[in-house]
C-alpha cells in the first residue's frame, strides 16, 4: 500500500476557504489511488488564544489540564477537515493523536514520541478512508494526553511516516520552501531546492522556524525525506534528504561552505561564576539543565585546579529564569542573565575545516559596526552573538558576505 503523509500547518487552515482548498488537494491525492494520512495543526492563532485563556483564569495553570486544553485546537482542525472531505464524497475520519496510536514519554508540554501503534490508522486506510490525525499530541504511560511542544505537529507527521513506511513526508505551510535567510529580513532570499537533513537540523535549531528540529532529526534517523511546499501546492518547494544521497549537489555549490544564514532574537546568555573547589562544576550545571530538558548552545567554560569556575552559554529567553534557578540550586554560584543579545548563524558544511570563513564573517560584521560578543564554531554552524538591535543588520551583512545573494542571482539567470 502506497501511503502519502501530508501535514498542514495552522496558517494553511486559518479560515474556512483555506480548509476547503486543502480538502480539494487531499481529495485529489485520494482519487489518484494513494492511501492518504493528513496531520493537522490548530487553526491560525488558536493555540496562542488557548494559552491566553488558561493564564487568564490562573496565574499558574495546571500542566495536565493545560495539555488537555491545548490538544483541543488540533482536534477541531482534524474534525473540520474530515467534514470538508466528506462533503466532497471522500470517505474520511478524524483521529486524535492517541487514537492514531502515538505514544509518548515526558512531562506535559514536552512529550517525546516513544512508539506508534499502527493498527487503527491501517484499519481505516484499508477501508479506503482518508485519515486526518490531530498533530501535537500523544498518550503517555499513565493514559493521559500529553502535547509535544511547539512545532510538535511536524514531529507527529514524520513519526507517522516512519511508522507506516512512507519514504516522504510532505509539509505544507505558508512559505515557498526553505530559504537561505528569513525573507522578512532579507527580501527575495533564495530557496534551497535540496539540502541534507544535517544542514536543515542546524538551521531549525538556530532559528529557521519552518520545521521543528526534532522532526528533522527523526527524519534523518529513519531515512525519511521531507518536502516543504507552499500550502497552495504551487512550486517545487524544498526537499530535505533524510536518508538517500542528495540528487543535486548544487545546493552546496559543489563544495563545502555556508549555504544559509539563520537568526534568533529570543536568546539569553547565561554567565556562571562558582568557587575554586569545584572539579565537576561544569558537568553539574549541564546535568541540572538536562533534567529540565533545556537546550543550550555556545557552551564555554574556564576552570583549572585552584581557580574559580567561569562558564557561559546561550538558551531561549523563555526558559532563562528556570535555568538560572536550577543552576543556583545545583551549585553555590552567581548566575547572571544577559538578555541584550541575539544569535546569528552561518550554516553549512565543513566550516571548522575552513577557519577563513569564520574570519570572513567577523571582518564583515566589524566593517558594518557590529561587534560579535561571542563566536562558537562547529563543522555545520558558526554562531555569532550580537546586540539584539543589530541582529537583522548582521543577517543581511553575513548573507552578502558569504555570497548568498550572488548565488540567488546566478540561479535566477540560469532559469
Amino acid at each position: 500500500m502506497e501511503i502519502s503523509i501530508q501535514k498542514y500547518g495552522g496558517s494553511s487552515l486559518a479560515d474556512d476557504a483555506q480548509v476547503a482548498s486543502v480538502a480539494q488537494r487531499v481529495a485529489q491525492a485520494h482519487r489518484s489511488g494513494s492511501a492518504v494520512v493528513v496531520v493537522v495543526s490548530a487553526r491560525g492563532t488558536t493555540t496562542d488564544e488557548l494559552v491566553r485563556s488558561a493564564t487568564a483564569v490562573s496565574d499558574v495553570p495546571d500542566p495536565r489540564e493545560t495539555d488537555k486544553l491545548l490538544a483541543t485546537g488540533e482536534l477541531a482542525s482534524a474534525a473540520l477537515l474530515a467534514i470538508a472531505l466528506q462533503d466532497l464524497d471522500v470517505p474520511a475520519v478524524s483521529l486524535s493523536g492517541p487514537d492514531a496510536g502515538l505514544r509518548a514519554v515526558g512531562p506535559p508540554g514536552a512529550g517525546v514520541i516513544a512508539s506508534i501503534e499502527t493498527g487503527a490508522v491501517r484499519g481505516w486506510l484499508d477501508r479506503r478512508h482518508v485519515v486526518v490525525v490531530a498533530g501535537f499530541q500523544a498518550l503517555d504511560d499513565e493514559g493521559e494526553v500529553v502535547t509535544l511542544g511547539r512545532g510538535g505537529s511536524d514531529t507527529s507527521a514524520v513519526a507517522l511516516a516512519v511508522a507506516h513506511g512512507a519514504p516522504v513526508c510532505e509539509i505544507y505551510t505558508d512559505v515557498r520552501g526553505i530559504a537561505r535567510a528569513d525573507p522578512r529580513v532579507v527580501p527575495g532570499a533564495g530557496l534551497l531546492p535540496v539540502l541534507p537533513a544535517t544542514v536543515m537540523a542546524e538551521m531549525a535549531f538556530s532559528g529557521a522556524r519552518v520545521l521543528h528540529p526534532r522532526s528533522v532529526e527523526l527524519a534523518a534517523a529513519h531515512g525519511v525525506d521531507i518536502v516543504v511546499r507552499d500550502s497552495s501546492g504551487l512550486g517545487d518547494g524544498s526537499t530535505i534528504f533524510g536518508g538517500r544521497a542528495m540528487l543535486d549537489s548544487d545546493v552546496l555549490e559543489g563544495r563545502a561552505g555556508v549555504v544559509a544564514v539563520t537568526h534568533d532574537e529570543q536568546v539569553t546568555q547565561v554567565l556562571v561564576d562558582a568557587g575554586a573547589d569545584l572539579v565537576d562544576g561544569s558537568a553539574r550545571v549541564l546535568e541540572a539543565l538536562a533534567r529540565l530538558e533545556i537546550p543550550v548552545d555556545s557552551v564555554q567554560w574556564w576552570s583549572h585546579p585552584g581557580a574559580p569556575l567561569r562558564m557561559r552559554f546561550c538558551l531561549p529567553d523563555a526558559v532563562a529564569d528556570d535555568a538560572a534557578e536550577a543552576v543556583r540550586e545545583e551549585l553555590d554560584c552567581t548566575v547572571t542573565l544577559r538578555r541584550e543579545f541575539g544569535r546569528v548563524c552561518a550554516v553549512g558544511t565543513g566550516l571548522l575545516s575552513r577557519p577563513g570563513l569564520t574570519a570572513l564573517g567577523l571582518n564583515a560584521l566589524s566593517a558594518a559596526g557590529i561587534a560579535a560578543e561571542c563566536v562558537a564554531c562547529s563543522q555545520a554552524r558558526t554562531t555569532y552573538l550580537v546586540a539584539r538591535d543589530r541582529v537583522h543588520d548582521a543577517v543581511r551583512t553575513l548573507y552578502e558576505c558569504f555570497g548568498l545573494d550572488q548565488h540567488d542571482l546566478e540561479r535566477s539567470r540560469s532559469r
